[in-house]
C-alpha cells in the first residue's frame, strides 16, 4: 500500500480547485437571506437548521472557505487548510442542500477531511518548495486507498440499488428510453442522436450503466485495472452528458486519484514509518458512513448519502407544478414558469419538493414560488386575484412536449396580497 505523495497531491490540487469553480460557495448568502427558499431539510442537517447564520456570518464563512481553498490548492499549510475547508466550506454548502433536492457534492468534504489528516501537500506545494521528493510511503498509500474506496462505493450503491429495487426489468430498453425522456422534458432539448429510437441501443447502454457501477469500486483499488477503472469512469460521465446532460464535473474531477503518478518502482526506497492513524480512523469513519447510507438508499440527506440511484422503474408523465391565475376581471391565464426557458435542475428539485409535500406544510413556499414563476412568465398577479396551485402530469415524449398534461391535482388556492403581487417584466 505504499504509494509515491503525487496522487494525493494531485487529489488535493483538485478538490480545493472544484470547490473554488462551485455555484454553491456563492449562493449560501443568497439563501440565508431568504428563508423561504430553506424549508426543505435533508436527514443530517437538523441541527443546523436551528443555528442562527445571518446572511452576514455567511459570508464571512464564505470567504473563509475560499480562502482555504485557494491556499489548499497551492499548498500553503496544507493540512490546516484542508480541515478548516472541510467545517466552513461544509457549512455553506449545506445551505444549498435546503432548497427541495440535495446536490450530491458533499463527496468533496469527504475527500477534504480526509486529507486534512494526511501528508497531502509534501509535493507540488508551497509546503515542500525548496525539498527533495519523498520517498513511498503508507502516509500517501493508505489515504490514497480510503479515497477510492469512497469513490467506488459512490458508484457502487446505485448499481445494486438498481437491481436490488427493480430486478433486470431495470435494464430494459423501455426503462432507459422512459429515464432519457423523463431528462429530456426537464431540459427542455433532445441530442441530435436519438437513441430514444433503438431499443436495443438502450437496453445495451443499461447493461453498460450496472456493469460499470458494479464493477469500478473493484477496478479502482487494484493498481493493474485502476487506468481501466478511469477509462470507464470518463466514458460514463462523457455518456450521460452526451445523452442525459448530467454534468458531474465535482465527481469527474475527484478521479484524477487513479492517475498512475509517481508509480515507485521495486527498488524505489520504501519509507519505514508506521502506519498513519489518524488517517485510518477518518478513513474508516467515513467509509462507515457512506457504507451506512450506501445500504439504506438514502438519497435525501448530507453530508452522508447515497448518491442517485434511479433505481425506480421511469414512468412516461413527469411531475411539474402548474398554477391558474383568475383575475377580477374574469381572465384565466395559466403558467408553469417554464414557457420561455427551462428550469434548472435546482428547481425541479424544489417543483419535486413541494409537489410531493403536504400543501398546508408548504403553503408559503408555493405563495413564493408561485410569485417567482409569474415573474418568469410575464403574468401579472395583482391584490384580489386567486390563484390555484396545481400537481400536473406532462407526457415526457419529446413528441408530446407542449401539450396539456394528463392529469392534475389541486394543491392550494391561494388569495394574491399586495406583498405577493408583480407585475410583468
Amino acid at each position: 500500500m505504499t504509494e509515491s505523495a503525487k496522487p494525493l497531491a494531485a487529489l488535493r490540487i483538485a478538490v480545493c480547485l472544484i470547490v473554488l469553480v462551485s455555484p454553491e460557495l456563492r449562493r449560501a448568502a443568497q439563501f440565508a437571506s431568504e428563508p423561504a427558499l430553506l424549508d426543505a431539510l435533508p436527514e443530517g442537517l437538523g441541527l443546523l437548521s436551528h443555528l442562527p447564520l445571518p446572511a452576514s456570518w455567511v459570508r464571512a464563512l464564505e470567504m473563509v472557505a475560499t480562502s482555504s481553498a485557494a491556499s489548499g490548492l497551492l499548498g500553503y499549510h496544507s493540512r490546516a487548510s484542508l480541515l478548516v475547508l472541510t467545517v466552513s466550506g461544509g457549512l455553506v454548502f449545506s445551505f444549498s442542500q435546503r432548497s427541495g433536492a440535495v446536490l450530491h457534492d458533499m463527496h468533496l468534504f469527504w475527500l477534504t477531511a480526509l486529507l486534512g489528516v494526511s501528508r497531502c501537500g509534501d509535493v507540488w506545494s508551497l509546503d515542500s518548495w525548496g525539498k527533495k521528493s519523498p520517498p513511498a510511503s503508507l502516509h500517501y498509500g493508505v489515504p490514497a486507498a480510503f479515497a477510492r474506496a469512497l469513490l467506488g462505493l459512490i458508484y457502487l450503491f446505485p448499481g445494486l440499488h438498481k437491481l436490488e429495487q427493480s430486478g433486470l426489468a431495470w435494464l430494459s430498453g423501455e426503462n432507459m428510453i422512459r429515464h432519457l425522456h423523463a431528462k429530456w422534458f426537464e431540459f427542455a432539448e433532445h441530442p441530435l442522436l436519438r437513441v430514444d429510437r433503438s431499443p436495443l441501443s438502450c437496453e445495451l447502454g443499461a447493461w453498460a450503466v450496472v456493469g460499470f457501477e458494479l464493477s469500478f469500486f473493484w477496478l479502482a483499488q487494484l493498481r493493474r485495472t485502476r487506468v481501466l477503472a478511469l477509462v470507464l469512469a470518463l466514458g460514463f460521465h462523457l455518456a450521460t452528458d452526451a445523452f442525459l446532460f448530467i454534468r458531474f464535473v465535482s465527481l469527474a474531477g475527484c478521479l484524477v486519484i487513479l492517475l498512475p503518478l509517481g508509480r515507485a518502482s521495486s527498488n524505489a526506497p520504501v519509507s519505514s514509518e508506521a502506519w498513519p492513524r489518524a488517517v485510518v480512523f477518518v478513513g474508516s469513519a467515513l467509509l462507515l458512513a457512506v457504507m451506512v447510507q450506501g445500504v439504506r438508499g438514502k438519497t435525501q440527506a448530507w453530508p452522508f448519502a447515497c448518491y442517485p440511484t434511479f433505481a425506480y422503474l421511469a414512468s412516461p408523465t413527469h411531475v411539474d407544478l402548474r398554477f391558474e391565475v383568475r383575475h377580477d376581471n374574469g381572465q384565466v391565464q395559466s403558467f408553469t414558469g417554464r414557457e420561455r426557458s427551462p428550469r434548472t435542475q435546482t428547481e425541479w428539485g424544489r417543483v419535486l419538493h413541494l409537489a410531493n409535500s403536504p400543501p398546508e406544510r408548504v403553503r408559503d413556499a408555493l405563495y413564493d414560488f408561485a410569485r417567482r414563476q409569474a415573474e418568469r412568465a410575464n403574468v401579472r398577479l395583482e391584490p384580489g386575484d386567486s390563484l390555484s396551485v396545481e400537481r400536473a402530469e406532462y407526457a415526457t415524449q419529446p413528441e408530446a412536449w407542449g401539450r396539456s398534461p394528463v392529469r392534475t391535482t389541486r394543491l392550494a388556492e391561494l388569495p394574491i396580497t399586495r406583498a405577493a403581487a408583480t407585475a410583468p417584466r
